[in-house]
């Protein structure tokens, strides 16, 4: 549940540290107060979307942290281990800094994580319900994802799975169809791949030749020019008279009568012998060049035409290194062109299987949502009763569909408010209260089956008042006794039956306003109800109805007991 939820420079506020209990939380406050500031800061530690401009003017960043104590939500402590974000108290905390300049970060534990991992987690600790929830039973699009949470015995898990089997199955068929248009287009690809082939091919280009052969021809072309500075070199080094080998020698005999007088004559011998030999192999270097017969017509012409060639192909491909490349891809292409039919018995032999996998997966889910869907609106109806629609039904309306990620089952919450009425969309005929009572009533029957720790209600009082209002906040009162339940409500009829209240005030001094909270005692909390029940102004008679109200609440104190 949740223990702690600390703010700080979030919009309006300067800083907030509200500690919660256990049971049915109330947040109170005039309209506009900032009831709901509170609410947004809490998702935004959960994860969900953020802007810079929540960051309170003239403050560097907003932090929001939320503790929550998970000893006993073991699939949060599962998923805190498996993702390494453990440390030693039964708590979590859940903390988010939005920066004024810059991006916000998720922490988890003080660890810096993803905000989708964050909101993994959140979903498994809290559910918000926002104002505008409510309206999402207006789409028939959000009916799936309420009902599977109550239907299927694993949601999360079939629900992902099921999209998993979908999107290969997806893959498959998309590969299954480009086969096929590689198969109608098989001649005309043949036909172009195998020029590029040939084209390539034909030349055999090595990555480095054109660079080599470049260099040969500016050598041949350069012809008696290199021939004389060949001869030179090899006259001088070792074959003219006198020559720098002839010389060297005749310094080698004269240094080594020179040892006689002084030893270190020695080292200068056996450099002089080195250089001996570097002559003479130099020497042998240039003797290629002067010795060579480049000057054959022809095959300075087959030079020249390869180098042209190899420039045709450096123009088309950018480089030697890329038309080699071009031919090993278009030699593949070649081979997979030249089997596509095997290529395309294999692919639809994939698509036959993801087709089977992901039906077999649909039929299931069919099967478990037909199973649960009179359980499912046997228990909406039954709270509806209880909440002052006596004649109300409520019928799951489940018919086939393609086959999709969430299954081939389409689902729609069909709705009568009154007896002799057809069952009818509910988009179609609710109104603001019918519409808040039956998502309280859907949120009733899926805590059945999925109790989560912690349940934040925004203003799902819209539209009802009176008698109906008492019974909604006792149902709510119910709830509380088996989850932590938050909730901002406008009705005494509702804040009366809480165990916990914490007000919300909005003031303002000089230019700058402020929304502060603070947990208050109910003895305080009978002025705030009271103020439900009369406006601003304050009675006698609204504060003794509100003292009635609240005496009326007596499950409170057996819980508390509890």
């Amino acid at each position: 549940m949740l223990r702690r939820l600390t703010i700080r420079s979030f919009t309006l506020i300067d800083e907030i540290d509200l500690e919660f209990d256990g049971g049915m939380t109330v947040l109170l406050g005039e309209t506009g107060a900032g009831k709901s500031i509170i609410i947004d800061a809490l998702a935004a530690a959960m994860g969900e979307r953020v802007s810079a401009d929540l960051v309170r003017q003239g403050a560097r960043k907003a932090v929001i942290e939320a503790t929550f104590d998970i000893s006993r939500r073991p699939a949060a402590s599962e998923f805190i281990s498996s993702h390494e974000l453990s440390w030693e108290a039964p708590e979590v905390v859940l903390r988010r800094e939005i920066a004024a300049q810059g991006a916000s970060r998720s922490f988890i534990n003080d660890t810096p994580v993803q905000s989708t991992i964050t909101r993994q987690l959140a979903s498994m600790l809290v559910d918000v319900h926002g104002q505008h929830d409510t309206l999402g039973l207006m789409s028939p699009s959000t009916h799936l994802d309420a009902f599977d949470a109550f239907a299927l015995t694993d949601a999360p898990g079939l629900r992902s799975l099921m999209s998993e089997r979908y999107q290969t199955l997806s893959r498959a068929a998309r590969q299954v169809e480009d086969l096929r248009q590689r198969a109608r287009d098989a001649d005309a690809d043949r036909a172009r791949l195998q020029f590029i082939h040939d084209e390539i091919a034909s030349i055999g280009p090595t990555p480095g030749e054109d660079t080599e052969i470049a260099m040969e021809l500016r050598r041949i072309e350069a012809g008696e020019h290199v021939v004389g500075l060949a001869v030179s070199v090899r006259e001088r080094l070792y074959a003219g008279d006198p020559s720098a080998y002839d010389l060297i020698r005749s310094a080698i005999e004269s240094v080594r009568q020179l040892q006689q007088f002084d030893v270190n004559m020695q080292s200068v011998a056996l450099d002089l012998e080195s250089a001996l030999i570097v002559c003479k192999e130099a020497a042998a270097s240039a003797a290629i060049l002067a010795d060579a017969d480049d000057r054959d017509p022809q095959r300075l012409e087959d030079m020249r035409q390869r180098h042209a060639s190899l420039q045709r192909l450096i123009r088309k491909y950018g480089s030697l290194e890329h038309a080699v490349e071009r031919l090993e891809a278009v030699a593949r292409d070649l081979h997979e062109v030249e089997h596509l039919d095997d290529a395309l018995d294999d692919a639809e032999r994939e698509h036959a299987l993801a087709l089977s996998a992901a039906s077999e997966l649909a039929a299931t889910l069919c099967q478990q949502r037909r199973a649960g869907s009179e359980s499912f609106a046997t228990l909406v109806n039954a709270s509806l009763h209880e909440m002052g629609m006596p004649a109300a039904s409520v019928r799951l309306d489940i018919t086939p569909r393609e086959l999709g990620p969430t299954g081939a089952d389409g689902v729609e919450i069909l709705f009568a408010a009154n007896s002799g009425e057809p069952l009818r969309p509910l988009a179609k005929i609710a109104s603001g209260g019918e519409l808040s009572r039956v998502m309280l009533a859907i949120k009733r029957a899926l805590l059945e089956r999925i109790p989560t720790g912690t349940v934040v209600l925004d203003e799902i009082d819209t539209g009802i008042s009176g008698r109906v209002a008492r019974t909604v906040g006792m149902i709510m009162q119910q709830l509380a006794q088996r989850l932590q339940l938050v909730c901002i409500t406008h009705l005494a009829q509702i804040a009366s039956l809480a165990d916990n209240f914490i007000r919300v005030t909005k003031s303002s001094s000089g230019d700058r306003t402020s929304v502060t909270a603070v947990r208050i005692g109910s003895a305080e909390a009978q002025r705030d109800v009271a103020m439900l029940l009369s406006g601003a102004d304050v009675t006698e008679t609204s504060l003794n109805g509100a003292k009635e109200l609240m005496q009326r609440s007596s499950p409170k104190t057996a819980r508390k007991a509890s």
